[in-house]
């Protein structure tokens, strides 16, 4: 019997380094419901091998690039794709160096599939030599974005139709919410990074530190540009380590308890490249209301189950986090919903189910192309 599954290749980040783009992919791979839809063939798209090694340039990853050029040749002409799925890098470098591969694609004049985790394409196509770049990159393909929040940063240098495939992750069951706390407990859980928000979240509490409200704030995460002994130093400093503790990095099953012993989830990110996070979903997960930034997909994400405040603003981040700790009922409705809005959009199997939706809609277009 004829195996009638499209043939796809898989142009993707895989972990190593670990971060959104690259868990999101892994999850594709690995999906059961993705490789019986299709007749998938993958090819990793091997340069960094930790998330510091991203956007360096190095002898090791032009050596790695060519060897890459000869693989993708060679994978074009045996497998013969029907489309091309690519996570291509919006900007930088690893942009220029995905442009060759999209040359040698193109060359086999097979159809490409663009899913963009990232952006910064509006902001670099201000140069019109980048844009015409841009332009032909883009030019008689096909883009999927995380949102409709996040078209813009396309829509300079590509006019045609965009699809839209909201992320999602796995369920975990090992700790589940059962008692509400006798304090409002909030949580921060990133990389120690100045553009993630925490120096934002302590300047913030600042402001509230002579609130009588019970509530305590723990910090999860590991050193970046700020270590955990400056953050210490400075939260004593400012007359609030009574409120605030520092934890250092947890993962896995610690993580998920932090997560699920919580009730406010404060993530106040101004990165600049910041889309669609994954720890807002896990914080959905566990029930935590919400409060974050108007940045990336983050409103459409938490519009139903939290607070958007303005991106580097502690001052309006102090009042959103104030106008909860003091209504505890309202900190309750928002949980509930939080689950909810977990539960009905953001899980893996509706991902995956979405994927090949998306992904069904785009083989059908290419064939009344």
């Amino acid at each position: 019997m004829l195996d009638n599954k499209v043939k796809i290749l898989f142009l993707m980040q895989l972990p190593p380094p670990v971060h959104g783009a690259s868990m999101m992919n892994k999850y594709i791979k690995d999906s059961k419901k993705v490789n019986a839809s299709f007749d998938a063939f993958f090819l990793p798209l091997s340069f960094a091998e930790k998330v510091d090694d991203i956007g360096k340039i190095s002898l090791k990853k032009i050596l790695k690039m060519i060897a890459f050029c000869f693989k993708l040749t060679n994978n074009l002409f045996k497998i013969k794709p029907k489309i091309v799925y690519f996570t291509i890098a919006p900007f930088g470098g690893a942009f220029y160096r995905d442009a060759l591969f999209v040359i040698i694609i193109k060359l086999f004049r097979k159809k490409i599939v663009f899913h963009l985790h990232g952006k910064g394409i509006a902001e670099e196509s201000k140069s019109f030599i980048k844009k015409k770049i841009y332009q032909f990159v883009f030019k008689n393909t096909y883009v999927i974005t995380l949102s409709k929040m996040l078209d813009y940063d396309i829509r300079k240098v590509f006019n045609g139709k965009i699809y839209h495939l909201a992320n999602g992750i796995e369920i975990n069951n090992s700790y589940i919410k059962t008692n509400k706390n006798d304090r409002i407990k909030i949580l921060y859980l990133s990389n120690l990074v100045k553009t993630k928000g925490v120096l934002d979240l302590v300047d913030a509490l600042v402001i509230l530190k002579d609130l009588k409200s019970n509530y305590e704030v723990n910090i999860v995460g590991n050193s970046a540009d700020i270590s955990i002994e400056e953050l210490k130093e400075m939260v004593i400093n400012k007359n609030t380590a009574s409120k605030i503790n520092i934890l250092g990095p947890k993962y896995g099953e610690e993580k998920w308890q932090e997560l699920c012993s919580s009730d406010i989830f404060v993530f106040p990110t101004y990165f600049k490249n910041e889309c669609f996070p994954l720890v807002l979903l896990e914080a959905m997960q566990s029930g935590n209301a919400i409060i974050s930034t108007d940045n990336g997909a983050i409103e459409e994400i938490i519009i139903n189950c939290g607070l958007i405040v303005p991106q580097n603003s502690p001052t309006d981040l102090a009042e959103a986090i104030k106008s909860l700790i003091i209504n505890k009922d309202k900190v309750q409705a928002l949980k509930e919903k939080s689950k909810k809005e977990f539960d009905e959009k953001y899980t893996l199997q509706i991902f995956e189910e979405n994927f090949i939706k998306t992904i069904n809609s785009i083989l059908n277009e290419t064939l009344q192309s």
